[in-house]
């Protein structure tokens, strides 16, 4: 894929119509369409990057290492001309986008020739799913080779070899005859079997993958205050994440049907968080999202449905959120700290500011419906209310930062007026207003 290929297209810009649907914490299909589109222009332009770091840096990556990166691009153009929709598919998956940004971010250092290696799983997993021919021996990762989004093969040796074929492929181990794992490919999607070979599950109900396998689903220093590390398929076999997330799409479903189809439309995989974090330190309820990794949630275990529901409509206006900066900025704040809102203990940057109060109003507005709805009893009716009430206090209180504020661009005040008037509605539906604001156990997107 050249320079040139990866110039494909400007990324769009949303209308004044759908900038302000979104203010709303709303989106039709052709607003969602257009943040894709711009995800996949934002990852063309990441690798554009990266091949001008390349360039400039040739001494930091040694021959070898860069013909095997010039022998998987070259694998990667042939499965665009193949099947583009598959190759697309494959660079904006949520894990693609935290290897990138960590191989940008070695660009120039000792770590670059190590991260660039997994872009031969990259490659190979979109010319798999292109039905592209090809023979190829990948470096295995920690005693396995991941394709992200397809699965992965515990590994001893250090390298797989693919041998890909339209329908089908093999893996195996240099030296070796056997078949370590053979794979099927029907459309876009495949399949394998063999002893070591592991897949991501789909989630019932979506095309949502539960990814407990790629290593770049999680950042290598975990999550939150704790640093939960992403739990390992020993742990989350064991756990209902299938019942839980069938039971949360339904509630979404029943409660706001435009909120379940975003989150069906955006989110590609969720990734389960271990509980502990590396030094013991234990946290019940944490979820994240990444702006390198936009349509990935990272979450603890939940509690029950309600609390699966409420992460993913708060995760989703993060990606949501992370995706329309992308394409028309919102601010120009910098990185400082200086605002107080009321789910944090710790100030917050004005991108914070934005993020968190953004996915409260969300918030807010779900659990007013949920508490609307006829057939809850008394006491989840009563919970729901407050929570809407807390939500709403909370965005109340930050609003005037945002719309006070210097940073913002002339979009982005169109944005928090937006915001405004959304939340002004939720407090004509009613409410007592009397609970207080409490920290969240969300955190802004990274």
């Amino acid at each position: 894929m050249t320079a040139e290929r990866v110039d494909g297209g400007l990324a769009p810009v949303p209308s004044p119509a759908a900038l302000a649907r979104l203010a709303r914490t709303g989106a039709t299909p052709d607003d969602l369409d257009l943040l894709l589109r711009g995800l996949h222009s934002r990852r063309l332009v990441l690798l554009k990057s990266l091949l001008t770091g390349l360039d400039r840096h040739p001494e930091a990556v040694p021959g070898p290492a860069r013909a095997r990166f010039e022998e998987h691009w070259r694998l990667l153009e042939r499965a665009e001309d193949h099947a583009p929709a598959a190759v697309r598919a494959t660079l904006d998956y949520p894990p693609v986008g935290t290897w990138l940004a960590r191989t940008l971010a070695a660009v120039g250092g000792p770590a670059l020739p190590g991260r660039l290696e997994h872009f031969g799983a990259v490659a190979a997993a979109a010319a798999l799913r292109a039905g592209t021919p090809f023979e190829l021996t990948l470096t295995t990762r920690g005693g396995q080779l991941a394709l992200p989004g397809i699965g992965a093969l515990a590994a001893p040796a250090p390298a797989v070899r693919v041998t890909a074929h339209e329908h089908t492929a093999r893996l195996t181990t240099p030296g070796s005859r056997r078949t370590a794992a053979a794979l099927l490919r029907t459309g876009h999607r495949v399949r394998g079997v063999g002893p070591g070979w592991r897949e991501p599950r789909r989630l019932p109900g979506s095309t949502t993958l539960l990814d407990d396998l790629d290593p770049f689903r999680a950042p290598p220093d975990g999550v939150g205050h704790a640093a939960l590390p992403a739990a390992p398929r020993a742990v989350t076999r064991d756990e209902p994440w299938p019942r839980l997330w069938r039971s949360a799409l339904s509630l979404l479903r029943a409660t706001d049907p435009r909120r379940a189809a975003e989150t069906t439309a955006l989110l590609r995989c969720l990734v389960p968080l271990a509980p502990t974090g590396p030094f013991g330190q234990q946290a019940r309820r944490v979820s994240a999202t990444f702006r390198a990794a936009p349509g990935a949630v990272l979450t603890t275990l939940p509690d029950g449905p309600a609390d699966l529901a409420a992460v993913l409509v708060h995760e989703t206006q993060h990606s949501k959120l992370a995706l329309l900066q992308d394409l028309l900025p919102l601010h120009r704040a910098g990185p400082h700290a200086a605002y107080r809102v009321g789910w944090r203990p710790d100030p917050r940057p004005l991108a914070g500011v934005l993020q968190g109060t953004y996915a409260h109003l969300a918030l807010a507005d779900f659990w007013g419906r949920f508490a609307g709805r006829a057939v809850l009893p008394p006491g989840a009716r009563h919970d729901a209310r407050a929570r809407h009430d807390s939500y709403r206090r909370q965005v109340a209180e930050a609003l005037p930062i945002l719309l006070e504020s210097k940073e913002l661009t002339s979009a982005g005040r169109e944005f928090a007026i937006g915001m405004q008037r959304h939340h002004a509605g939720l407090a004509r539906d009613g409410g007592t207003g009397a609970a207080d604001g409490e920290p969240s156990p969300f955190g802004d997107v990274r």
